[in-house]
Formats: C-alpha cells, structure tokens, sequence
C-alpha cells in the first residue's frame, strides 16, 4: 500500500475511533448546554424574571401595592424622565416592574434631551425638573405628582464632615403614593389639636402620612370657634394641660355629629389635673388608670424594660394585617384604660390591645421599685381600644391608645416594630374616603435588628451560652469515647 493511500486510512480512522466520539460528544453537549443558557437568558431579559436576593427586597414590589395597583381602574402613566445613558439602575427597575402590574398602568421612559418641554404640561415652570424623576398622570381625570428624584433618596447627615450618604431608597413608596393621589377625589385631612403642650408627630410619622396622602393640619382649639368641616379626623396626642369647657364642648359637639378622633394621653399628668379632658374618654365608655403600668410577664415587654410593653394584640381590622405580620408593638411609659362597667347601649367598645394578667399599675408615679407593691393596681389593662357609636345613622369613631409614646419618633422608626402599621391602619379604619390609603415603608440599606421579649432574650441566651457549647462538648467527647475503645 502507498504511503499516500495509508496517510488516507489513517484520516479516515481518526473520525472513527474512539478518541474522536469523546471529544465530539463532549463538543456537542457543550454547544447544547451554551444554547440552553443563551435562551434562558433571552427569556429571563424579556420577562423580567430577576431575582431579588438583597435582604431588604429592593427591587421586589410589595403586596400591597400589587394588590392597590390591581384594582385600579384609571389610565395611569408612569413617566419616567432620565437622559439616555444617564438612568440610576436601581431606580429604572423598580419602576420598570410597574409595567407588569395591570393592564391599566403603564411606564414610559421620555429623555429631557430629546422632549425638551414634555414636563411644563405637569410641573409648574419655575420647578426644576432634575434627572431619573418621576411624573405619575392619571389619564382618565388628568390629575398628575411630580416625584422629584431627591425624594426617593433617603440620606442620612454627617455632622463632622457636613456630607449626605444614601442610606435607603423609596422609589415604590413614592410612586404608590402619587397613584393613589391621582386617583383619589377625597383624601382625609387630620387636624392635630394644639395649644396644650401635646407632643409634636414624629418627623418619620409625618413623611408616612404624607405618602399616605393624608393632610395635615394643626387646630388651636382656644381660639377655633368650631372643629374645620374639612375634618376627618381629630389627633388629641398627649395634652399637658386641659382643655377648657368651651373647648371640650366644641370636641364633643363634633364627635356626638359623626365626628372621628384619635385620643392619646401622656402618663407623666396626672387625671385629677386633667378633668376635661378625661370627661371626653368617660363619655365614650373608658377611663385612665391613674399611674404607668409594669408589665409582671417577661414575655410582654422588652428586655430588661418592664414599663416598653409588648402588648397581645386582639383581632380587628385595626390590628389585623400587623398581627398576620407578626410585627411586635411596642408600647412605652403607659397609662392602663379600663373600660368602664356601665356605658350605654349605642356604644360597642373593642380591645386591641391588651397586657397580660400580670400588669400593675404604679399609684406613686416617683417610686423607684419596680415590683408590685399592696397600693398598686392588678391588671390586666387595655392598651389601646376602638370605639363606634351609630346614633340616627350618624356614626361616631373613636381610638384610644394608652402613651402618646406609641408614635414617638423612637418607636416609629424602627420598621420591625409594629406601631407605625398600627396608627396607619387606625387611620385607614377611621377615614371615610373611596380608596384606601396605604404607606408603603422605605427600604434602607442599613442592617436592621430583632425585638426580643425579655423571656425570648433569656432563652436565646441560654441557647447560645449553654446549649450550643454543651453540644459540641458532648460530640467531642463521643467522638473521643469512640476512638478510646478502637
């Protein structure tokens, strides 16, 4: 045979043996597997199928606002206002997920480059509009919200160096906002009684109510001459000094007319000095325990803190959606409300929350002992209770909560804790307007932490200390019996 003729079997051979097979086999179940990847890609760019593995859930859309957005039945158009080439990531895609939600919601991107003069049909011409705003229209009544992009920003203040660091975004909590806004004809106005020392809201509880597109405005009611027919809700929070008998006759002239307040006392004033005042709660069935409560149950308040109750919280539609959370509210430096044994008919009275059989009430307010003493008061006590009346089909709502301390800005802060859900819902329950307002939290970048009954730390303590180090002990020294007897 000749050498050209044996080169020729030899090639021909090679496509045939079983080097050959390996190799092409391996080249075509590489080829498929490539294949594979670059369509699952393609599907998962097309449907947008991300998944959002960031411990705060930056990029995913609550329940809430896919439930809200779903039962909208306006033409909404989400206008979202960046430079090509200049959009912010995290915000595109958060609002890209809007797209998604109904039918009758859509987001378009408009480049203030190439539409110079798109945004004066909604923002008024001395407003600057900056970059990767947002503008939310109702098409169907023409309302519209300017979102500017510095709200979705939450910045945080460094007073040695004077510079702002992003610590959290609120991109779905301001969009969500503004399309309830375009939505809603009728938004609930609170007025805040002032002129007696009561407390200020809380700067955190504020920016909520705005994003829940609630008004907010103050009543001096010494010098009102009656409660604002725009009034959908009264905030009584935490008065120092009582009220006059003209101004408690205006409060109660307007609640006895289907009027809605939300009563919160300050435990450091005692109910002789405010009789007024507490003649507004006696009339609606309740009274004040004159003291601030203890809590005996290691497992209804905080570590180490008996007077930051952790209230049981009873089903209503209050308090539903914070109990289904499982969120814990936290409720410090406490008066008790007893309901009282003889109210009349009209009145349905309903607990919301409530202490454990072990509360008392302190009768001296100065006393430095913490254990119950004979001249306390045994509980267990209502923390916080919803009251209606219906009288001639006009409907009287009143809420009260123990500690005006329940919405301080130390309380309402805290996003594990429940009592910002639960004055929000409280609202909700009170304010007859056609869409339900919610405010969907923010969502920060810093590490958030667990609130832990007393009873719960004592556990985990045992847990970590004993336990976990007794466990692996007990292992060694199996292991070590074991290899004795080998």
């Amino acid at each position: 045979m000749s050498e050209k003729n044996t080169m020729k079997e030899r090639f021909k051979q090679s496509f045939t043996n079983r080097k050959f097979k390996q190799g092409a086999y391996s080249s075509l179940i590489t080829t498929i597997v490539v294949v594979v990847i670059l369509i699952a890609n393609m599907i998962v760019s097309e449907l947008d199928l991300k998944v959002d593995v960031s411990s705060e859930k930056l990029y995913t859309l609550t329940d809430a606002t896919k439930d809200f957005v779903k039962d909208v039945d306006h033409d909404i158009t989400i206008y979202y206002i960046a430079e090509s080439g200049n959009e912010v990531t995290m915000i595109k895609r958060i609002v890209d997920k809007y797209n998604n939600l109904s039918d009758n919601v859509k987001v378009v991107t408009k480049d203030p480059v190439l539409y110079p003069k798109f945004t004066s049909q909604y923002v008024d011409a001395s407003t600057e509009v900056a970059d990767n705003s947002i503008i939310v229209v109702d098409e169907t009544n023409g309302r519209s919200k300017y979102i500017p992009y510095s709200d979705m920003l939450i910045q945080s203040m460094d007073y040695y160096s004077y510079s702002t660091t992003v610590t959290g975004i609120d991109v779905e909590g301001q969009i969500t906002s503004a399309i309830q806004y375009v939505v809603s004809e009728d938004l609930p106005t609170m007025y805040a009684v002032q002129g007696h020392g009561e407390a200020e809201i809380s700067t955190t509880l504020a920016s909520y109510l705005t994003k829940q597109n609630v008004n907010q405005e103050t009543l001096n009611t010494l010098s009102a001459e009656s409660i604002p027919e725009d009034c959908s809700f009264l905030l009584l929070n935490g008065p120092v000094y009582d009220y006059t008998d003209d101004e408690t006759e205006m409060i109660m002239d307007y609640l006895k007319n289907g009027g809605k307040a939300i009563i919160l006392p300050n435990y450091m004033v005692s109910t002789e000095d405010m009789p007024n005042f507490n003649s507004i709660l006696n009339y609606y069935g309740v009274s004040l325990v004159d003291s601030y409560v203890i809590e005996g149950d290691s497992n209804y308040h905080m570590s180490q803190m008996p007077t930051y109750l952790i209230p049981e919280i009873s089903s209503h539609d209050i308090t539903n959606d914070v109990k289904s959370d499982k969120k814990p509210v936290v409720v410090p430096a406490t008066k008790g409300i007893e309901i009282m044994a003889d109210v009349r008919s009209t009145l349905t009275i309903e607990e919301l929350l409530n202490t454990s059989d072990k509360a008392y009430a302190k009768t001296d307010i100065n006393s430095q002992v913490y254990d119950q003493e004979d001249t306390d008061v045994a509980g267990p006590f209502s923390l916080g209770v919803a009251i209606t009346e219906t009288i001639d089909d006009v409907e009287t709502k009143v809420v009260v909560y123990a500690s005006n301390y329940l919405l301080d800005e130390s309380m309402i802060s805290y996003a594990q804790l429940g009592n910002t859900d639960l004055i929000l819902s409280t609202i909700n329950w009170m304010a007859d307007v056609s869409v339900e307002t919610l405010a969907i939290p923010t969502k920060t970048f810093d590490d958030s932490y667990v609130t832990l009954s007393s009873a719960q730390s004592n556990s985990w303590s045992v847990f970590v200390i004993l336990i976990i180090p007794g466990a692996f002990i007990l292992t060694g020294v199996v292991v070590w019996l074991r290899r004795r007897k080998r």
